[in-house]
Parts: C-alpha cells; sequence; structure tokens
C-alpha cells in the first residue's frame, strides 16, 4: 500500500481507498478509518468520500468541490488532495488536520475483502 505522499499517480480513482492513520472522529491514536472514493453523480462536484470502516461505515464523509477532480482523466487529483488536507481532513472534536505522513492508499484493483468468520458460524 503506497502512502499517498508517494503515490507515483497524479490522481486516484472511484474504488480507490483512502486509508487515514487516526480515525477523524475518535481522535489520535484511535486507529485507521477507510475513505471509499464514489461518483456522487452531482453536477458541478467533484467525487465523494464514504465511511467503509467503523461505526459511521457507510456515511458519506464528503462531497469535494469540482476543483479537485484531475483535469486529464476521471479521477480525484493528488495535488489538490495534498494542498487542500489540512481544510478537509480534521478532527472532529480536538482540531487540527489528520496526519497526512501515515495515510496510505488502498487501489480499487489491488485489494480484497477477506472474511474473517462466517455468519453461520455465529454462537446459538
Amino acid at each position: 500500500m503506497p502512502r499517498l505522499l508517494d503515490l507515483s499517480d497524479d490522481f486516484l480513482i472511484i474504488g480507490d481507498v483512502i486509508r487515514l492513520c487516526d480515525n477523524y472522529d475518535l481522535g489520535p491514536g484511535s486507529g485507521p478509518v477507510d475513505l471509499l472514493i464514489f461518483d456522487p453523480r452531482e453536477n458541478d462536484a467533484g467525487l465523494g468520500l464514504m465511511v467503509t470502516s467503523g461505526y459511521k461505515a457507510g456515511l458519506v464523509f464528503a462531497v469535494l468541490p469540482e476543483e479537485s477532480r484531475f483535469e486529464k482523466k476521471p479521477g480525484l487529483s493528488k495535488a489538490w488532495l495534498i494542498e487542500n488536507w489540512d481544510k478537509w481532513f480534521v478532527f472532529t472534536y480536538q482540531g487540527g488536520p489528520v496526519p497526512i505522513e501515515g495515510t496510505v492508499i488502498l487501489r480499487w484493483n489491488e485489494r480484497m475483502t477477506v472474511e474473517t468468520r462466517h455468519a453461520d458460524r455465529r454462537p446459538a
């Protein structure tokens, strides 16, 4: 998993996951939270970020502005994301930005979901 700051591509695409090193809602030291890049299908808007882990899984984190789109291909501009990090990725209650240095990217085609417990194996 490449760190956002070391990513060789200039953009992220729908289906990629941004893994924050700390949960934006719980604060520093709380552990990671994953944000899935999706297309909100809104005119004059950028791509969206949906929480996919933790107790807020399934909620929309943000719909980014149109200027966040990568100009040459459909996607989220890495340069815009880094430049605007402190505005969009802040701790809810503690204030201050979520550290960008520990943020990694899980590419849509380089990850898989692993089942850790089958539903039929629940205790009665």
